[in-house]
């Protein structure tokens, strides 16, 4: 049965904190509990204006003043949403050592130490793994294609630029009137089907476009996804998670070139009367611990708009509790599967 386990770790009195000690010269598997974060992503737009190189004769070939003079490039927040990342918190570190009765052998733990469960395999744990805290910065943005210009040689070979234009400007009546006389049957090769007109249409549409483009100028439109990383600690009302400006995207909380967007959350943590955690430099006897998650109220807000409503387990909002000593007593091993987002006991089988 295929394990991940932490080294037997030897380190000094009072370097683990908020939970356990591992004493001097002694052995001891360590892990940790799971540590809970909102990743928040913005998903928006970035349009992108840009002139066409004939823009200058648009009311002259076109007989329209409606272009594109110069290059800008502008941002719209289409959507939040929000997700929850687990990492190990290095805060709430226990221990399990041979003299309790359990096999540290029979440990499961994460990459990154997180128990996982009891007498189980790697590939028996909870499915699906959560992800480690996404770092803050762009998802993923597209990156649209280069167009090639869509003039011919005889444009191309013109002495000026008025005479490219003039040239680009025949050629979209030529597309124009052939649509004309395709419509009206008046070709010596009509299209086989509907399908076939359709398509030959839309063929033409696309490039009479791409030569209007060259003197209304053309808007690009790009999706593109901004993550913010936080960390859940407290209740807050209206922090400012990062602001987002029309004119640079997603920018930090104390750029007031954006706007912002606040973060509430409200914190429900657990309070059992049970001594189950210690800052104390004395030794704890070493148990098997699980924890009992704490929930949040989670949203974010964009002028005044709510973008995000949700609710969720959150670990460090809880407490760890030891599992019963008599688990471990008995012949048959418990199987024990824990929940790696949250740490409690999702189930325990004799």
């Amino acid at each position: 049965m295929k394990k991940i386990f932490l080294s037997i770790m030897l380190v000094a009195i009072g370097q683990m904190s908020m939970a356990q000690v591992v004493q001097e010269n002694e052995a001891a598997v360590v892990y940790y509990m799971p540590k809970n974060e909102l990743v928040i992503t913005l998903a928006y737009d970035i349009v992108e204006q840009e002139p066409g190189i004939f823009y200058q004769y648009a009311g002259r070939y076109l007989g329209t003043e409606d272009v594109i003079t110069e290059d800008k490039t502008s941002y719209v927040l289409r959507g939040v949403r929000s997700e929850i990342s687990t990492i190990a918190d290095m805060d709430r570190a226990y221990k399990v050592s041979a003299a309790q009765g359990i096999k540290e052998q029979m440990l499961t733990l994460s990459a990154d130490g997180r128990l996982l469960g009891y007498n189980i395999g790697l590939e028996d744990a909870a499915e699906p793994l959560p992800f480690s805290g996404r770092p803050t910065g762009y998802c993923s943005e597209d990156r649209g294609a280069e167009e090639l210009m869509p003039l011919l040689e005889e444009q191309f070979m013109a002495s000026s630029t008025a005479k490219m234009a003039e040239g680009a400007a025949k050629l979209i009546y030529r597309i124009r009137e052939a649509r004309l006389n395709l419509l009206a049957g008046e070709v010596e090769h009509v299209p086989a089907d509907g399908e076939a007109m359709k398509q030959v249409l839309a063929e033409l549409d696309e490039q009479e476009q791409s030569l209007v483009a060259l003197f209304i100028g053309k808007t690009v439109v790009r999706h593109a996804s901004y993550c913010v990383t936080y960390t859940p600690s407290e209740s807050v009302q209206n922090e400012t998670l990062c602001r987002f400006s029309v004119h640079s995207g997603v920018v930090a909380a104390d750029d007031l070139s954006g706007e912002p967007l606040y973060i509430s959350l409200e914190a429900t943590k657990q309070t059992l009367g049970i001594a189950v955690e210690s800052n104390s430099k004395s030794p704890l006897l070493s148990q098997l611990y699980y924890n009992i998650p704490g929930e949040a109220k989670v949203s974010v807000t964009y002028k005044s708009k709510e973008m995000v409503s949700e609710k969720y387990q959150i670990a460090q909002f809880g407490v760890a509790i030891p599992m019963a000593k008599q688990w471990f007593t008995v012949k048959q091993a418990p199987v024990i599967h824990i929940n790696p987002m949250t740490g409690n006991i999702l189930s325990i089988k004799n």
